[in-house]
């Protein structure tokens, strides 16, 4: 599916300002990049852009460029506007808005290797654009001139079903030990994160880390799906991608196109989906110099405007030290996607833009939208899915739906943007509430212990967020968001509620998590419990401690949630969402539960936990009510053995222990 804008950029330098100047037309700057020191650019050619047939696109032919471009040079450039921002910084320089490569080495600002306390902002600074000239076209490359190739659709039958997915959410974030107590905080490459699936891949600034050098660790957790937390570029350095402002270009921290080609091309040879997060609530992009009022707007000063409020809310957007994106704009403009003049929303072709290209490069399998209530625009999220869901469709004879899924972080859980095909999946935050409250003991939102597990275990059972389908509900222990009451890491929250026994603690959470109703999404280092370095607070810089997976308990931990892990992936009874409880122990307050899933006719998986500070009493614990006792092939997953028929059903408890049966 071609998208004009993108395509037109190959023959000339383009500019979309919609509702655009009648005077002080933009200009290029194109120069060559010096490494230096001090790296610099040697500019060489300014000139003025026209305006082209369709009025608000302003082109620069390449053959009024002076000395002529030479046939496969690398070249920097920037435009230079007048700035439409409320500061109104006068004339100013800003990177392409659709650059696909930026570059920040000649700003004076960037920096390969910081502590945590170095972390800066770079306010204002518009890194240069990178473009490279052949044969007569432009072409996006690296900023060493390689052109990166594009990745091939996955084979559907490669890559799991949404409803056989486990996600791991990642940042790429971590943290070295160079002695005790002594913390070196750096951010991950794209190559690291290889690292982490490719036992042939040392890593790049981690590849001294024993665990990630010698072991390729998520890889052998078995996951299916690879959530990156936002990858698109971000100004903030050492922090995880939320303020985002080239979305057209991979960040300049994490490394190349060509480098997150290879890393999704090496997942998707594992049957590995990979998934975006995106922010669309707010940016730090060019646009904001470019052409504020279509682009952008202050909710303070537009108190009359709808678009200025939060989804279902009278509550303000906000803006997160970014400016928000303006979703209720009707423009009569050049349209980027078909290259034809008419009503277009600006905001929204910014956006369906780097869709593409996203989507049409590195080989999308689903994405994360952040913050929708916060985007606050039904019609334009609803326009995302659907556009979204053109391109994936696109890439097949017979394209699969359920190999496809855009999912929302809302923590209210609208599910009415589910129902009514805005999204087709939301974070389901009462799991989180929940599944913390039972490992405690405790009930949740009104309810007994008895049915705070079963809303947990069976998402669909929840009147108050009506999910009908489990693929629609995308479950969690911890998330990235670890701010908040009950919110950080699960080995920080056991502590902080005196809990000794955290190894057991966190193996029952698991096994709720990887059993329940829902689509199991797991943050970045839980599967051996890592713990916060940080205050709650800096969350964005609270890195991934991977050399904790070396300890003993954590290991038996990550080996516990590996087997529960490929269960999930390979057993069609967790793939639906046919649950029964079959045992609740009314003599200990409803505390042992027994829940079978599965579809008649399919291989149940039964579990059975001990949400009490007691062992089960005597040799046996009896469940009247288990299927098919007779068999003899019952074996219990998480130690990996084989059940005798005589005690099948009647297997102790030990205290807040749950077991998993299967057949």
């Amino acid at each position: 599916m071609a998208f004009d804008l993108l395509e037109r950029r190959k023959e000339k330098f383009v500019l979309w300002i919609p509702a655009g100047p009648t005077s002080n037309p933009p200009s290029l700057v194109l120069g060559i990049f010096d490494l230096g020191p001090p790296a610099t650019i040697d500019e060489f050619f300014t000139g003025q852009l026209s305006r082209s047939d369709q009025q608000d696109l302003w082109e620069l032919d390449l053959s009024s460029i002076n000395p002529p471009l030479r046939n496969g040079s690398v070249y920097h450039y920037w435009f230079e506007i007048q700035d439409s921002s409320p500061k109104g910084l006068g004339t100013f320089r800003v990177t392409d808005p659709i650059a696909y490569t930026v570059d920040y080495r000649a700003t004076g600002t960037h920096e390969h290797i910081r502590p945590a306390s170095a972390i800066k902002f770079r306010e204002h600074v518009q890194p240069a654009s990178v473009i490279k000239f052949r044969d007569g076209k432009l072409w996006p490359c690296d900023i060493d001139g390689n052109e990166p190739s594009q990745v091939a659709p996955p084979p559907q039958d490669a890559i799991p079903d949404n409803n056989h997915m486990v996600i791991y959410e990642l940042p790429a974030s971590w943290a070295k030990y160079k002695q005790v107590g002594d913390t070196q905080v750096d951010v991950g490459t794209f190559t690291d994160v290889l690292a982490l699936f490719d036992l042939e891949t040392p890593g790049d600034r981690f590849r001294d880390i024993l665990p990630v050098a010698n072991k390729a660790i998520v890889a052998d957790l078995g996951i299916n799906a690879l959530e990156l937390l936002p990858p698109a570029d971000a100004k903030p350095m050492g922090e995880w991608g939320y303020a985002t402002a080239h979305y057209y270009a991979p960040d300049f921290d994490l490394g190349t196109s060509s480098e997150l080609v290879k890393l999704v091309e090496n997942i998707h040879s594992k049957g590995i989906r990979f998934f975006t997060d995106v922010v669309m609530a707010f940016g730090h992009d060019p646009y904001i110099y470019i052409a504020f009022m279509q682009f952008h707007l202050v909710p303070k000063d537009e108190k009359d405007n709808p678009d200025s409020y939060q989804y279902h809310s009278d509550e303000l957007r906000k803006d997160w030290g970014g400016q928000l994106w303006r979703y209720i704009q009707d423009t009569n403009t050049y349209d980027p996607k078909s290259g034809r003049r008419r009503n277009v929303h600006p905001s929204w072709a910014f956006h369906h833009g780097h869709l593409h290209r996203w989507m049409s490069d590195f080989g999308i399998g689903g994405l994360r939208l952040d913050s929708v209530n916060n985007i606050a625009n039904s019609d334009f999220i609803k326009s995302y899915t659907d556009e979204a869901w053109s391109l994936y469709r696109s890439r097949y004879e017979t394209p699969s739906p359920s190999k496809f899924l855009i999912i929302g972080e809302e923590l209210s859980v609208p599910v009415d943007l589910v129902t009514s095909n805005t999204l087709n999946a939301l974070w389901n935050e009462p799991f989180q509430g929940r599944l913390r409250a039972a490992i405690l003991g405790e009930q949740k939102d009104g309810d007994n212990f008895e049915w705070t597990v079963r809303k947990m275990i069976n998402c669909t059972l929840d009147n108050s967020h009506p999910f009908t389908d489990g693929a629609q509900a995308i479950n969690y222990i911890t998330s990235h968001d670890t701010e908040g009451f009950r919110k950080e890491r699960l080995f920080n929250f056991l502590s902080a509620n005196h809990i000794s026994d955290i190894e057991r603690r966190s193996k029952l959470a698991f096994t709720c998590l990887l059993t329940a109703v829902g689509i199991p999404m797991i943050f970045a280092g839980e599967e051996f419990c890592d713990q916060m370095d940080s205050p709650v607070g800096e969350k964005q810089v609270d890195p991934v401690n991977y050399e904790r997976k070396a300890q003993d308990w954590r290991a038996r931990v990550f080996d516990y949630v590996a087997r529960l892990i490929r269960l999930r992936k390979e057993c069609p009874a967790l793939g639906v969402d046919d649950t029964e409880f079959i045992h609740v122990d009314e003599s200990r307050e409803g505390k042992i539960m027994a829940w079978k899933r599965g579809a008649q006719g399919q291989a149940p998986v039964v579990v059975v936990a001990n949400f009490t500070d007691q062992d089960t009493p005597g040799n046996e614990y009896f469940i009247e009510n288990w299927p098919e006792r007779e068999r003899e092939d019952w074996r219990e997953v998480t130690q990996g053995r084989y059940v005798p028929r005589e005690w099948v059903g009647r297997e102790p408890l030990l205290h807040w222990e749950a077991k998993v049966y299967t057949y």
